[in-house]
């Protein structure tokens, strides 16, 4: 079983190195809540940004993501909320594609602690191990030098949110292919086994 780190590519049409804009206000929602929301989406969101040509179909910084990766999500069933937003391109244009920030209620931690080289956070001054606030059995990882799969903790969600990575997107081999046969834009995967994170003080 192979996993991939979902990522986000800078460099094409479309696909700025920073998305630089103003929300026109806040989120209402703790995007770190694993629960599915209740209730009515929060809808007319308005995202205006500085940026000429927005086209990528997912920012992983904030899942902001477009209505073909969401398209992609429900077809694999995964649990994914989108909170429609309106991007709107420099001059006052907006986007070709339709996005919606994303609400998560896929989560899991895939990592072998006895496997894998790696070190829990501590919590000062007590020395306690910290954990997840909404997962109070996953401790948060300082570093990592290496990272074992236990295959027996993969969910089966064809892409999650990885609590071990900082809560970056992973996903199998089923839902990268499909993404890639559909040309999605601004999209890289790796190997989740070469994963590495420096301590605090690298």
């Amino acid at each position: 079983m192979t996993l991939w780190i979902v990522d986000y590519v800078a460099g094409a049409r479309g696909c700025p190195l920073v998305l630089k804009g103003q929300l026109d206000r806040p989120w209402v929602w703790d995007q770190f809540d694993p629960e599915p929301p209740t209730g009515e989406p929060p809808s007319d969101y308005v995202l205006t940004t500085t940026n000429r040509v927005i086209d990528f179909d997912y920012w992983a910084l904030n899942w902001l993501a477009s209505d073909r990766f969401v398209r992609i999500c429900r077809d694999f069933g995964i649990g994914v909320h989108p909170v429609p937003v309106q991007v709107v391109q420099s001059g006052g244009r907006p986007t070709v594609k339709q996005y919606s920030y994303l609400r998560w209620s896929e989560w899991a931690s895939v990592i072998d602690l006895d496997a894998s080289e790696c070190e829990i956070d501590k919590v000062y001054p007590s020395g306690e191990p910290a954990y997840h606030k909404h997962f109070r059995d996953v401790p948060v990882l300082s570093s990592v030098d290496t990272f074992v799969v236990d295959e027996a903790k993969v969910p089966s969600a064809s892409a999650f949110l990885c609590l071990d990575l900082g809560y970056e997107l992973v996903c199998d081999d089923a839902f990268k292919r499909e993404c890639e046969n559909a040309d999605l834009v601004g999209m890289s995967y790796t190997d989740i086994t070469e994963y590495t994170k420096g301590g605090f003080w690298d």
